[in-house]
């Protein structure tokens, strides 16, 4: 038996059966890397980049990016950096070239052409595989590590929350750890370098500060900032004290110191309310001179408030937030037009003003509670 297992081993049959397993083998290798080789193409998810870029989808295009841990791409400011390179591009054809590597980046070039020019800009996309499990052929995203600054800290006083022009940062979106004084820190590994307006802010007050990041290992202190309201608080405080100006001047032009819709801005309260009509007599003055011969039958025609601009802060010890508004208004006051002179008199000038709010806070429930004026008038010589 073992002899005629050798001569079956031995006989040409066999080995040309082995040799052509051998081939198969060789083929199956050759094929798979075949595949793998072109499945792994950088090139598709490049290509589709790119026409997104062009077709300006770029919802698209921010799904194509290489999202890596810790870092934080905001969508929208991403999407409003596209929309200005776009703008820059005109692309009547292109042309795709092979993948090149660089510093052991991988990266397309698509050399775009304008045919009004006949000139090429190259649009450049690097790309990042990664490999997932077991799994031999890698997928493929977008680097777009040339718009990153890294390393960017934020202390924030515990009980408050992170946002970043008004998105809030969950603290499973970074990397987050206890501060001193009790503070946290969050540490991001990434970011859209660009400007940012920092806040750390819970239900009733915040602390905010503008930045342009434009390097990196930048450390931002919060606890160190003023107090203002939240965005909730703020909204509902200047919303009001609008209402507050606009209610006040109607009642300087009517000559209404006692005007209900005024009035009932403020807390109910005997006191405040004189005040408030003592404000608006001494206004009433100066668009109603009172040196001014029969200034009874003068007329406010023509008030403009220009320039209004307001601070907001709050005192977290008192619970007291404190509007201040700066503006300045022009104003005409005349008699009707005489009939037996057909002359019309009039008064003129430019009041620079400062009014400030403070509103109380009783649990969730804010109240108007005291005002402040000041007034500068210049008069006009008519």
């Amino acid at each position: 038996m073992k002899e005629k297992l050798k001569k079956i081993r031995s006989s040409r049959i066999v080995s040309f059966i082995l040799i052509l397993v051998f081939i198969a083998i060789c083929m199956g290798i050759g094929a798979a890397f075949a595949y793998i080789d072109h499945e792994s193409d950088p090139t598709e998810v490049a290509v589709q980049y790119f026409r997104a870029f062009v077709q300006q989808d770029y919802d698209t295009m921010y799904d194509c990016l290489t999202k890596k841990e810790g870092y934080y791409i905001s969508k929208k400011m991403y999407i409003d950096s596209m929309k200005k390179m776009r703008q820059e591009y005109v692309i009547d054809s292109y042309e795709i070239l092979d993948a090149d590597e660089e510093r052991g980046k991988q990266y397309i070039t698509i050399k775009c052409k304008n045919s009004d020019t006949n000139e090429n800009r190259d649009f450049i996309v690097y790309v990042d595989s990664v490999r997932n499990g077991v799994n031999i052929i890698p997928e493929y995203s977008v680097n777009i590590d040339s718009m990153i600054v890294r390393n960017f800290s934020v202390i924030i006083p515990n009980g408050n929350r992170l946002e970043l022009n008004s998105e809030i940062i969950k603290e499973d979106m970074v990397d987050v750890s206890a501060g001193e004084n009790d503070t946290k820190v969050y540490k991001f590994e990434g970011l859209l370098f660009g400007n940012y307006k920092v806040s750390a802010t819970n239900k009733y007050y915040a602390m905010n500060d503008n930045i342009s990041l434009k390097k990196s290992g930048v450390e931002i202190d919060m606890t160190k900032k003023s107090y203002t309201a939240s965005d909730e608080y703020s909204s509902k405080i200047t919303g009001h004290g609008n209402k507050v100006i606009g209610q006040f001047y109607k009642a300087v032009r009517g000559r209404e110191p006692k005007r209900s819709k005024l009035l009932t801005c403020f807390e109910n309260n005997k006191k405040l309310h004189k005040k408030v009509q003592s404000l608006v007599e001494q206004s009433e003055e100066i668009v109603y001179w009172p040196e001014t011969k029969n200034i009874d039958n003068y007329k406010v025609i023509d008030m403009n408030i220009k320039g209004l601009k307001h601070n907001l802060a709050y005192n977290a010890k008192r619970k007291v937030y404190t509007l201040k508004y700066t503006y300045n208004y022009d104003y005409v006051a005349s008699t009707e037009t005489a009939l037996y002179t057909s002359y019309m008199y009039r008064i003129s000038g430019k009041c620079k003003s400062e009014m400030t709010l403070s509103y109380s806070r009783k649990g969730d429930d804010i109240s108007l509670t005291d005002i402040k004026l000041k007034n500068k008038n210049i008069k006009n010589q008519e």
